[in-house]
């Protein structure tokens, strides 16, 4: 008799709480958010308001059979970039593409004025700064023998600034390229889709990424998004979506069912399964983590295209400079990719680190409100890169 009214009481525990999963199944998650988060599944592969009128946005253009470039910025081999010609106001993109400071960059290499060709994400494009007070920009000014092209673009990963390099930068016959890096961004090399690596950005944008073969090779997985067409028609097919990043994209691998179509996974159908899904596929973004193990995939992937980069700036003859340009956090927890620093160095990376300068400034005087640098320490960049060049 014990053993019975143990099985019948524990039997209905389960079913009390199976009833109370689905009672908060079909009301707490009734519009697809716990706390104001979407919980998986993400079918559609959109976490928020502003990505969802990016869609609408794109969708209207293709509709009208007349979309923007310049607005919507899509570009087939590097996801998105600033166009020629294009931007606005202090954002104003010249000939080649690149932001133009003081003035645009002359078509033509002047005699005795050897050109610096900078790459990188916000960093190096100067986001929160006016066009004349940008890092590069100051560069530009500081030295007469010296003209810079600024082709950083917000939210690259450095797969996207060395392959922008490779189209945009070459034909600029560039002497100097920079390659700089926000090493909280370094687990954007692992997407191919912006929104499954940081659910809060603004943008649907899809991007090309490398991955190491078997002999540690770089190998390009392209741009899953050929036409501005296919960003939709991805997005509104969950089978379509999941055919073209499970294998590529690091976190759709990870978390497969969090991106499986709604209710083809056993995990769908109940609330803590749900929840608990949506944690998982959250977390594994510990960027400390990349850096201090050199045996970690990301940490191999980032020396390879640092590597590589090099090797392009080498083949046309330009001198490299690898910039670590951190931002905000290397004031509170250091800077966690000195080892990677000196193992790049020792190969013979030329590799100019912030961090130190950093850490011995006001933040006020540093940092724009969003995170990126303001015109103080745009001004300290230019100024150290003006010394170092000499």
């Amino acid at each position: 008799m014990g053993i019975k009214r143990l099985t019948m009481r524990a039997l209905i525990a389960v079913g009390v709480l199976l009833v109370a999963d689905q009672i908060a199944f079909y009301t707490v998650l009734r519009d697809g958010l716990f706390f104001g988060r979407p919980v998986a599944p993400f079918d559609p592969p959109l976490f928020s308001p502003a990505q969802m009128e990016g869609l609408a946005r794109i969708e209207r253009a293709l509709a009208t059979g007349d979309p923007d470039p310049k607005k919507l910025r899509f570009d087939a081999e590097l996801g998105w970039h600033n166009l020629p010609g294009g931007g606005f106001g202090e954002f104003r993109y010249d000939w080649a593409g690149c932001r133009i400071g003081a003035r645009p960059l002359s078509r033509t290499k002047e005699p005795g004025v050897r050109r610096l060709v900078a790459v990188g994400c916000s960093m190096t494009h100067g986001d929160e700064v006016k066009a004349t007070e940008t890092w590069c920009a100051q560069l530009d000014e500081a030295r007469s023998d010296l003209e810079v092209a600024n082709l950083g673009v917000s939210a690259y990963g450095i797969d996207q600034a060395l392959l922008r390099l490779r189209r945009d930068g070459l034909p600029l016959q560039p002497d100097v390229v920079c390659l700089g890096l926000l090493p909280g961004a370094v687990l954007r090399l692992t997407s191919l889709y912006r929104p499954a690596l940081r659910h809060w950005s603004r943008d649907v944008a899809f991007k090309p990424r490398f991955r190491l073969d078997a002999s540690d090779e770089l190998e390009l997985v392209p741009n899953p998004a050929r036409t501005l067409a296919d960003i939709p028609r991805l997005i509104r097919d969950q089978r379509a979506f999941l055919e073209a990043f499970s294998e590529h994209d690091h976190w759709l691998r990870r978390a497969r069912s969090a991106y499986a179509p709604r209710g083809t996974h056993w995990m769908h159908a109940l609330f803590a399964t749900r929840v608990g899904l949506s944690l998982y596929e959250a977390g594994g973004r510990d960027t400390q983590a990349c850096f201090k193990n050199p045996a970690h995939g990301i940490y191999r992937l980032l020396k390879a295209v640092v590597l590589e980069t090099r090797a392009v700036a080498s083949e046309a003859e330009a001198e490299f400079l690898f910039l670590i340009l951190p931002g905000r956090a290397v004031l509170s927890v250091g800077s966690y990719w000195d080892g990677f620093v000196q193992e790049l160095r020792s190969e013979g990376v030329e590799v100019l680190d912030f961090s130190e300068i950093l850490r011995g400034a006001p933040p006020d005087r540093l940092f724009a409100p969003l995170g990126h640098y303001g015109p103080e320490f745009s001004r300290i960049v230019a100024e150290t890169l003006a010394e170092h060049l000499r």
